[in-house]
């Protein structure tokens, strides 16, 4: 499985049970989306209130800096054992 967010940061492990339940979620509703011809990519739109959604291509166009400060993203480094160093925090430039 891969858990990618703006291209910058992912991770590969052996899917678990929530994984694989994500994973058909989003799956039957990109496969739906792409029988009614709707162009994007499918993923919690997080301008929508994280709901599942096909994205605008101009929307996801990149250039966004990687947040290494949001909390999910340290949990993610604790729960697997990795060290968290970053120099400033992006929104002080």
């Amino acid at each position: 499985m891969l858990v990618q967010k703006s291209g910058y940061y992912s991770r590969s492990s052996r899917a678990n049970a929530y994984d694989l339940a994500l994973i058909r979620t989003m799956t039957d509703f990109a496969v739906d989306a792409a029988l009614r011809g709707e162009p994007g990519v499918v993923g919690h739109d997080e301008e929508n209130g994280d709901v599942l959604s096909v994205i605008p291509f101009p929307r996801i166009k990149g250039g966004k800096a990687f947040d290494v400060f949001e909390p999910w993203f340290r949990e993610t480094l604790d729960a697997i054992g990795q060290p968290f160093s970053a120099h400033a925090h992006p929104k002080a430039h």
